[in-house]
């Protein structure tokens, strides 16, 4: 099976590859500057918004793209509920992070969050981490800051690909005139 230059130069959109780091930019940017104003650690909600951004953006189309963004916005509120009244109730504990992962596991099986609720698991698992890095954040604060951030990376995704879309759709109308006009 050969491989030629031309095909592999094909596949590759300058366009796209362009968009995309700017996506993560902007996710970068708007997670670090939601979180900085409530503890210094803005690097956490700077990951947060990139990596919901990325997943959203693996999508095919804005249909599957809506679709990763709703199921990863569910997970993250679930995650980050169940993360935040346990540690309004107990300090960070080995055991309570475990019993509240099984009740999260618990929940997201009888909700039947497809994918066990990894991203719930994530969720909690992150709130628990940054309440032991930062004591002094507030328990609601932390957890509505992570499902603020990752909220805002979903709906950056879901604008790229959106706009990457209607970008196509131009594109493929401008190329139907052009073959009109020539014949």
């Amino acid at each position: 099976m050969k491989i030629s230059l031309r095909a592999v130069i094909n596949r590759i959109s300058l366009f796209q590859i362009i968009l995309r780091c700017l996506v993560i930019v902007l996710a970068y940017t708007v997670g670090a500057h939601v979180t900085g104003k409530f503890h210094a650690s803005s690097y956490m909600g700077a990951m947060l918004a990139c990596t919901s951004a990325i997943v959203v953006m693996q999508a095919e189309d804005v249909r599957e793209s809506i679709h990763k963004g709703w199921l990863r916005v569910i997970g993250t509120l679930i995650g980050a509920t169940i993360a935040t009244l346990y540690l309004q109730l107990y300090p960070f504990s080995l055991q309570g992070l475990a019993v509240s992962y099984c009740i999260l596991e618990l929940i997201c099986m009888a909700l039947n969050v497809p994918g066990g609720g990894t991203v719930a698991a994530m969720t909690l698992v992150i709130i628990a981490v940054i309440s032991q890095e930062i004591p002094d954040l507030p328990p609601l604060t932390n957890g509505v800051l992570r499902f603020v951030e990752g909220t805002v990376g979903v709906f950056i995704g879901i604008g790229e690909l959106w706009l990457t879309e209607q970008i196509q759709v131009i594109r493929d109308k401008r190329k139907g005139s052009d073959h009109t006009t020539r014949a």
